[in-house]
């Protein structure tokens, strides 16, 4: 397959991917109406046309949170990346540290954040969901600090999970999911030997403990959280922070 533009990159992931990994990644929550608009509203921004101007002194270069970057644009954190290629976490970093953007680690990881942050050589950024044990965030950020961490992403609009239809559909969730999802990387065999038998282990490194302690993400998930809460939590790391949504 030919790859020279996004869509290529999707169709290419769609081919290769088990469907329950492809649409987890592709898929957002309900009726995927924030999805759409999100790739709508992108598409509505146009760039003004510039002529007869100098090109010579151009540069896309840019400083952030006191850190140098070759291109305004950086990584947003994906869960189980590590299933998505193999050691994956590992790759997005160094791929992100070889074009000179920052690259941003998720608590759904397959790689621990200790892993990630041996391979590279410039702090990345972390990803955390407001949860309800605070003991867990601390310890989190806690290991995010000693692997160099220097800005927190917050994800702030999780309150209670959102309903992901595709996933049951797809086998990530649902009836038989188990079943589902080992006949799919039965029919994908690149996929099973180069990630499903070379990539382990596939724990979520970060979030395993408290995954397997609570039955779902909604007991789980905080109720309510303010700016002064993460604020607090931020102090942990003594970085920067931001305040993101998930789709």
């Amino acid at each position: 397959m030919i790859i020279s533009s996004p869509n290529d990159f999707r169709a290419a992931a769609k081919s290769k991917l088990p469907p329950f990994l492809f649409h987890y990644i592709d898929g957002g929550a309900n009726s995927e109406t924030t999805l759409r608009r999100n790739v709508s509203d992108l598409e509505a921004i146009a760039l003004k046309q510039r002529v007869l101007k100098n090109m010579q002194d151009l540069s896309l270069e840019s400083h952030l949170f006191g850190e140098h970057f070759d291109l305004p644009i950086a990584l947003s954190p994906v869960g189980l990346t590590g299933m998505y290629a193999r050691r994956g976490e590992v790759q997005a970093a160094k791929a992100a540290e070889y074009k000179g953007i920052p690259f941003t680690m998720s608590t759904v990881s397959v790689c621990p954040i200790e892993e990630v942050s041996s391979e590279i050589h410039r702090p990345m950024w972390f990803q955390l969901y407001v949860l309800k044990d605070r003991g867990f965030m601390k310890n989190v950020l806690e290991r995010a600090k000693a692997a160099g961490v220097t800005t927190l992403v917050f994800t702030v609009d999780m309150p209670v999970p959102g309903s992901r239809y595709r996933d049951m559909h797809s086998g990530m969730s649902g009836d038989y999911a188990s079943f589902r999802r080992i006949w799919q990387a039965m029919r994908h065999p690149d996929w099973a030997f180069n990630v499903g038998l070379f990539g382990k282990p596939h724990d979520l490194a970060i979030s395993q403990p408290i995954a397997e302690s609570q039955p779902s993400l909604r007991t789980i998930s905080a109720g309510s959280a303010t700016t002064s809460t993460l604020l607090s939590l931020g102090k942990t790391l003594n970085g920067f922070a931001i305040f993101g949504t998930d789709l």
